[in-house]
């Protein structure tokens, strides 16, 4: 009966075992629900005749694309620069292209757009009839430039 006895004591202590970690890993689980994250998340799914929790289709402030010029119309050579430019509207790539600006040790702003064009914030349009990486007086304005 020892042996009886010992193997009922040993499978006590398993049973109770395995019942513990049960419990354990159900419990476990439990508190996920009450994380900070879960706590924004909706309960449920928005339905078509709820409007109230329909999602908007108004972009953030963070998400909307700038606007700004037709490029065409500030890019044109003899013109002067606008001093307050950042960008224009690129009608051929139908989208808003950021102004390349180049800081001057003199606190001037040298511009550039596309390949062939440049000036100086408040400054006449330059365009060049060559990749402005090849040109000798977009070269010499750049080192004078100090950028």
């Amino acid at each position: 009966m020892t042996r009886t006895g010992n193997r009922t004591r040993l499978g006590t202590r398993l049973g109770m075992g395995a019942l513990a970690l049960v419990l354990g890993l159900a419990l476990a689980g439990c508190g996920e629900d009450e994380s900070p994250d879960s706590a924004t998340e909706p309960t449920s799914t928005p339905t078509s005749s709820d409007p109230t929790t329909e999602p908007t289709a108004t972009p953030s402030p963070a998400e909307e694309e700038p606007t700004g010029p037709d490029c065409s119309e500030v890019w044109v050579a003899g013109e002067v620069l606008a001093n307050n430019y950042n960008g224009c509207q690129d009608a051929e790539k139908g989208k808003f292209v950021q102004a390349m600006t180049y800081h001057c040790s003199s606190g001037q702003r040298l511009v550039t757009f596309r390949r062939n064009f440049y000036a100086a914030k408040g400054e006449v349009i330059n365009e060049s009839k060559t990749p402005l990486a090849r040109d000798q007086e977009f070269k010499k304005v750049l080192a004078s430039c100090g950028a």
